[in-house]
């Protein structure tokens, strides 16, 4: 389970018990109620940015592959990207 998943939890559970517990009019559990609450929002946040900057690298790599196979210039290389559909093998015969 993710950190701010828990945190959520947490979050829920101390609502919960506040209500129960008549502690929903002290200011200190609001307080920790709204730092688990931006905590969470800044780590789903920061999340999503890794997310993002991955995806575009992906692409990008992708995208350097695509235009060195259609250039030629992997085959040249010998990369093990590429797989060679004229490949014949001959018999010893």
């Amino acid at each position: 389970m993710e950190i701010y998943q828990v945190i959520i939890l947490v979050a829920i559970i101390v609502f919960i018990i506040s209500i129960f517990l008549n502690l929903l009019f002290n200011p200190l559990t609001w307080i920790i109620i709204g730092v688990l609450v931006l905590y969470s929002m800044v780590r789903r946040y920061l999340y999503a940015k890794q997310l993002k900057d991955y995806n575009e690298k992906v692409e990008k790599e992708m995208a350097r592959k695509k235009a060195a196979y259609q250039s030629g210039q992997a085959y040249k290389n010998g990369s093990d990207d590429i797989i060679d559909v004229d490949y014949v093998e001959k018999d010893d015969d």
